[in-house]
């Protein structure tokens, strides 16, 4: 059994990757020949997108946005989307249209209502059914534009088809199971193949490593000369800090050279991050800086009633903070000394009271329909999402393996849109400069999503990962008197004493796992009749877990297989091996029935919601 990331029978033409994001999102694509097997000279084509509002071929991204009739249908997306949205609000929105952006947060189970997906219209109060089916439609579109350019591009005399496309999409490292199968999801919704060697999904951070190793990048520091990343040293370090517009992902790679063809890329941190995107910036500015100058409860009121000049506040705002350049103090402590000016809207300022009408244009000295963000006030809305980002990056660090030529990590590459912030590149190099070289590819937007591209490209170019929790299975076990606890202890047809809800670890938390690794183990069918076997699938951080019913053990899943070529025969002689693959992006399992020979892929039923618990349905798993 192989990683459902490797090649096997399927020989694409060419490799699509497809870089979902909060705030943008694009493609792009390479042909596979002799001649682009060279890494280093691959060329990677990127989506030529040019539309209203950015975006150009140096940034093919596309806003992350749709636009549905009252009837649902999706008519419109990315800055289109915006556009056509705008149009009917200042008609009064007669149609009954819906505008949704950003919800590619709330695609998690955990996601807080409040957080920075904007919902408008019809689509208000949209629930997580709803935000599956409005990604499944971007994705769609998304498909669709990427087959009509590949289909339309000759290569030397030759034309491609969808049949010849391999697929690739992004995902934040901090998703669980259950999201990468939602996407999985969504991604067959839109019609995009999703066979294992069809559609691979990579990290973010991983894709940005793969793209950062091919790729010179420009050092961070007073001076900021010109940099590059060392591949070439054997056992070399380096961190990748992934800023997009919803999450920052963190984890670190030790290039490998010893016993392999070509440098290949090990996991040796454990992925971390979390919700700090700069659409957290952007909520922040909105949750303190609006609501200081409008009120609390006038701001909630005036985003009912005037939603386009509040969202065009915040675009302002948006563009003002993409083009914001920090300065750096003597003693290399970023500082912002131009305050940030906002027109505001005249239909919006004829709404506010008088009285903060009168105190808005004190502070815009004396110039009405401005909000004026003074510099103090800009610190603290970008150290709201930047403090915890350093704190992540603090923490990697004390998760890197020792060993190697370094200590930890010697490089911190920093990637990704909100990585043009020059204020969140100076508190990085501020921080950490003075111990490890950081670093910022040529153009770190679209690190990514090139890197996506090599990935499905080759992706083998990974050698191993780190296990982000101890997985392993539920089972029963030989009962142990006075240390089990007898509500778990039953007895078998064959008069065993058994303990239930025993935790059989397969891999442990922090334990790296080659790609084409496979863990193997085997466990006793019980009872006799049972046809159809369902082992659950657990993750948890403690190192040694007991027990599936400990606080912190985590069903996550629920692995299905066949064993109707044992059925009457005794336990002991029931076996069942079963084959997981935990080193790819994704885990895959394969089950054995002992008796019959009979190999299967195992379906996997991964749970959505962490925090569920219970035993299975089928038959019962026994040591």
């Amino acid at each position: 059994m192989g990683d459902p990331g490797r090649q096997g029978t399927f020989v694409p033409k060419v490799v699509v990757a497809i870089d979902f994001g909060t705030h943008g999102s694009g493609f792009a694509w390479a042909t596979v020949s002799n001649l682009q097997d060279i890494t280093n000279h691959r060329y990677i084509a990127y989506q030529d997108f040019k539309g209203s509002g950015g975006g150009s071929s140096s940034y093919p991204k596309d806003l992350t946005a749709v636009l549905v009739d009252g009837h649902g249908t999706p008519r419109e997306f990315g800055f289109k989307a915006r556009e056509r949205w705008q149009s009917e609000l200042n008609q009064g929105n007669p149609s009954g249209f819906g505008y949704a952006t950003r919800f590619k947060m709330a695609l998690r189970a955990d996601a807080p209502p409040s957080d920075v997906p904007r919902y408008l219209g019809s689509l208000a109060g949209a629930d997580r059914q709803v935000v599956r089916k409005l990604i499944a439609a971007y994705l769609g579109n998304v498909h669709r534009t990427a087959l009509k350019e590949i289909e339309a591009t000759g290569y030397r005399g030759i034309s491609f088809t969808a049949d010849d496309i391999r697929w690739c999409i992004t995902v934040p490292a901090i998703w669980r199971d259950s999201e990468k199968r939602a996407m999985r999801e969504a991604a067959a919704a839109a019609g995009i193949p999703t066979g294992e060697e069809r559609l691979l999904l990579v990290s973010e951070p991983e894709a940005a490593a793969v793209y950062c190793a091919l790729t010179s990048g420009t050092l961070l520091g007073p001076q900021r000369p010109e940099s590059r990343l060392d591949v070439d040293t054997a056992g070399s370090r380096f961190m990748v800090v992934d800023c997009g517009g919803g999450t920052v992902d963190i984890t670190s790679y030790q290039i490998r050279t010893e016993g392999v063809t070509g440098d290949r890329l090990a996991e040796i941190g454990i992925a971390d991050g979390g919700p700090l995107g700069s659409a957290y910036i952007n909520q922040h500015f909105v949750d303190t800086v609006l609501a200081d100058r409008f009120g609390a409860q006038e701001l909630k009121a005036l985003t009912a009633s005037h939603p386009r000049e509040i969202a065009r506040l915040e675009d302002r705002w948006e563009e003002w903070k993409v083009g914001l350049h920090s300065e750096t103090a003597p003693d290399g402590t970023p500082t912002i000394v131009t305050p940030c000016d906002i027109e505001v809207p005249g239909r919006l300022w004829e709404a506010l009271a008088p009285a903060t009408r009168q105190r808005m244009t004190e502070q815009a000295f004396g110039d009405p329909y401005h909000l004026v963000v003074t510099p103090e006030e800009v610190v603290a809305v970008h150290e709201s999402v930047v403090g915890p980002i350093l704190d992540t990056i603090e923490r990697q660090r004390r998760l890197v393996l020792d060993g190697g030529p370094v200590k930890g990590v010697d490089q911190i590459v920093v990637v990704g849109g909100f990585a043009r912030s020059t204020y969140l590149r100076d508190r990085i190099a501020q921080r950490f400069g003075a111990e490890v070289k950081v670093l910022i590819p040529q153009d770190p937007a679209v690190a990514v999503l090139g890197g996506a591209v090599h990935f499905a490209y080759d992706p083998a170019v990974i050698w191993g990962r780190r296990s982000k929790y101890t997985y392993g299975y539920e089972c029963s076990m030989s009962y142990r008197d006075g240390i089990d606890p007898k509500g778990k202890r039953h007895v078998t047809e064959e008069g065993e004493e058994m303990c239930a809800d025993r935790f059989r670890v397969v891999v442990k938390r922090g334990e790296t796992v080659r790609v084409d690794e496979v863990v193997d183990t085997s466990l006793r069918v019980t009872p006799r009749s049972s046809r159809i076997f369902e082992i659950g699938l657990f993750a948890t951080f403690s190192d040694d877990p007991q027990y599936t019913t400990e606080d912190g053990c985590e069903r996550v899943g629920t692995v299905t297989a066949d064993v109707t070529g044992s059925v009457g025969r005794p336990s002991y002689e029931r076996l069942l091996d079963i084959y997981y693959a935990f080193g790819g992006t994704e885990i895959a399992v394969e089950t054995r029935d002992r008796i019959s020979d009979v190999r299967r892929k195992a379906t996997i039923e991964f749970t959505e919601m962490y925090g569920r618990r219970g035993g299975a349905s089928g038959g019962k798993a026994g040591s």
